[in-house]
């Protein structure tokens, strides 16, 4: 979703509990109707033969664990007003974006110093220099998800899985929907906003292109919805094979999953909730016990992504001893 005015109409009026900064990425953190949402800001710089263009993009997903504090964070109280202003050409577009607030209006723009080691700024009491855009009366989508993405993205698995089938024989559409639903569920019981739920049910479709296809999903594949967040997630949700050991490939994983968002995190629980069904004939009950410590460690290091998921993790690995 890409809709500005609803993100901005959604922040109106709200009060400011956090500002937080990664790279050219702004998160303000807001209460609205008592919990606490993100709005995340993208300074966006494109340039080419077809023209240059300074732009904004938002969505709701949270910046990951690495985000600062942004200084001085305490500038920003209750959002009053939000104005929008742009200059759009046939080959070009600049746009500035102004929070007005209780102690002063504070203007996110582009910065034309070469010099300059950060592009995206934040000066309080600027004058916009571009014309105000007209307020659009859109809000925020009241659905859980959206299912145009979810068939976009299945698509792009099922083509990227060909004939490849589950341990049990099974068309391997099988597992890549189970652990699908079990996040759509787990999300309509603990929801998350709607561009996270997005891109959880998207890393649960597409979370083992990498590992088990010839695919390899980049921020450049034709993805449904935040591409960027989505890919780095599956990386984070794909084993590294040149590592000596199961033990450690799982351990790296989980690692780098620690350092994503919890609607990428969560995904990871809700694969092994799927997987700690009726193991294959073939395993023993020392590959099944491994399975089960496997299984533990995962709801000791991701459990806190996701209330609904961990508690029904802990409920799985409780019955496995049943197979053993």
């Amino acid at each position: 979703m890409d809709k500005k005015w609803a993100y901005l109409n959604d922040i109106e009026g709200c009060e400011v509990i956090g500002l937080y900064t990664l790279h050219a990425l702004i998160e303000i953190v807001y209460l609205k109707e008592g919990k606490p949402k993100s709005l995340t800001i993208n300074f966006h710089v494109a340039g080419g033969s077809l023209g240059y263009f300074e732009f904004f993009k938002f969505d709701s997903i949270p910046l990951p664990p690495a985000k600062m504090p942004y200084s001085p964070s305490e500038m920003f109280t209750k959002i009053l007003h939000v104005n929008l202003y742009a200059t759009v050409g046939e080959h070009e577009r600049f746009e500035e974006l102004e929070f007005v607030c209780e102690k002063g209006s504070y203007l996110f723009f582009f910065s034309e110093d070469e010099e300059e080691a950060h592009y995206a700024k934040i000066e309080k009491d600027k004058k916009p220099s571009l014309p105000q855009v007209k307020r659009s009366e859109e809000s925020l989508p009241k659905e859980l998800f959206s299912v145009d993405f979810f068939k976009e993205n299945l698509a792009f698995a099922l083509l990227a899985h060909g004939e490849q089938k589950t341990p049990h024989g099974l068309p391997y559409s099988m597992h890549l929907l189970s652990v699908a639903s079990e996040v759509i569920n787990a999300l309509y019981m603990e929801p998350l906003s709607f561009d996270e739920n997005n891109v959880a049910i998207a890393c649960a479709l597409l979370h083992d292109v990498n590992e088990d296809t010839t695919t390899q999903i980049t921020k450049e594949s034709f993805l449904a919805g935040n591409s960027e967040v989505i890919a780095k997630g599956v990386q984070a949700l794909t084993k590294d094979k040149t590592l000596p050991s199961k033990e450690a490939q799982m351990r790296d994983s989980l690692e780098r999953l620690k350092k994503r968002q919890n609607c990428v995190a969560l995904v990871k629980l809700a694969d092994r909730i799927t997987n700690l069904g009726v193991p294959p004939k073939h395993w023993d009950k020392a590959k099944k016990q491994k399975y089960l410590e496997e299984a533990k460690l995962i709801l000791s290091e991701l459990g806190y992504a996701h209330y609904y998921l961990a508690h029904k993790l802990h409920e799985k690995i409780e019955a496995y001893p049943l197979y053993m």
